[in-house]
């Protein structure tokens, strides 16, 4: 599989030069894969930490602890929304408009919402886009709306600042495959604007050559050489996630350039 045979070629320092001469395309899968395993330990780490959270809802009862009367006989317990009657509840907060024990399933899409049904929070962005979260599954302990509407002072402030996590957290399946997508879509083209800018560069080396890489087989060239740097960027972020895409790009200009001194002049004439 070509695949496994560009990993090899990757090593060879000596001839990678003259692996250029297969189809575009598997060299840009190839890349592909190998920025993937390059961020690897970010989209790890997104995981770990749940994406990137909404924070609205968390900061807006940090902001201003709401006042609101919550309905007494309702309580999220059980992973689902308990109420003894079928009364639905609206309070509005901070430009948000939260709606208890909501019945139908029809929702105003031109209005941000965070809608709490009997077995699952809805949350409305007001942009015709919504979240689901499943049975509650961010709320770590059951929530009693009598003793939020009893509770004073701090320990008000602390039980609405925790039931803003809570609201947040059940969205976490949401949230992380969106920060995958986006870290994932963005490392790989500025990774591929690297080496398209890299590439560029590398074409001066024309002028002291006879012969030498057509702009496409320098792109191909240069999908190989991103090997060796990724996978060290790779062990790199395992420790330090952060500096893994500058070890990265250092690694690969400083790699391409020194084969090219060291080997160009035995290939090229």
């Amino acid at each position: 599989m070509f695949l496994a045979r560009f990993f090899r070629y990757s090593f060879q320092y000596s001839k990678i030069m003259t692996r250029v001469n297969e189809k575009f395309w598997k060299y840009l899968i190839y890349f592909v894969i190998i920025c993937m395993v390059n961020i690897f330990p970010l989209n790890y780490l997104i995981v770990k930490e749940q994406g990137w959270r909404l924070d609205f809802i968390e900061e807006s009862f940090v902001t201003q602890t709401p006042s609101w009367n919550l309905p007494d006989t309702c309580s999220i317990t059980a992973s689902r929304l308990v109420c003894s009657t079928d009364d639905q509840y609206t309070f509005e907060h901070l430009g948000i408009t939260y709606i208890f024990n909501y019945q139908s399933s029809e929702y105003d899409m031109t209005k941000k919402q965070v809608i709490f049904k009997e077995n699952e929070i809805v949350y409305v962005n007001g942009d015709n886009a919504i979240m689901t979260g499943k049975n509650y599954s961010g709320f770590e302990h059951p929530v009693s709306f009598l003793e939020l509407n009893l509770a004073q002072g701090d320990d008000r402030s602390m039980m609405y600042f925790e039931f803003g996590q809570f609201i947040e957290s059940s969205f976490s399946p949401y949230i992380v495959l969106y920060t995958l997508l986006v870290n994932s879509i963005t490392s790989i083209a500025l990774n591929m604007l690297f080496i398209i800018l890299l590439s560029l560069v590398l074409q001066l080396f024309k002028f002291g050559y006879s012969k030498f890489f057509t702009y496409i087989d320098s792109l191909k060239f240069l999908m190989l050489m991103t090997t060796i740097p990724a996978l060290l960027s790779f062990v790199i972020g395992l420790f330090e996630p952060a500096f893994s895409p500058v070890f990265y790009q250092l690694g690969m200009g400083i790699s391409t350039m020194l084969v090219m001194l060291i080997h160009g002049k035995k290939i090229f004439i």
